[in-house]
């Protein structure tokens, strides 16, 4: 009974049969912020939810009497449909009132 190759040997001899040239990737002719993800589904890529796309996420550190207001205020403001109003958009709320506190310009969604 033969001994099946194991994967190592098998990925080894695979790298060694590869043409020399570098693969270039094809990338699109319009220039992108490489920090932000778009919708292109890429080879390898992990998948991004729809409410996620174009966004970034951001941590800081506070008090956990703050995170615990923001759930409370979240699980009891409903919108004018009635649903809860997301931890998100409540911060990106308190963000706006920031920014036009100190005469910087407000984002606007879209």
């Amino acid at each position: 009974m033969s001994r099946k190759p194991s994967l190592l040997a098998t990925a080894i001899k695979n790298t060694e049969q590869t043409p020399s040239t570098p693969i270039v990737p094809i990338v699109s002719g319009t220039p992108t912020d490489p920090k932000r993800r778009t919708n292109i589904s890429q080879e390898g890529s992990s998948y991004i939810a729809p409410s996620r796309l174009n966004k970034t996420a951001k941590t800081h550190y506070l008090p956990p009497a703050y995170w615990q207001t923001l759930e409370e205020l979240s699980f009891r403001t409903r919108d004018p449909q009635g649903k809860r109003i997301p931890q998100e958009r409540l911060v990106a709320e308190a963000l706006n009132l920031l920014f036009a506190k100190y005469n910087f310009p407000v984002v606007r969604e879209g």
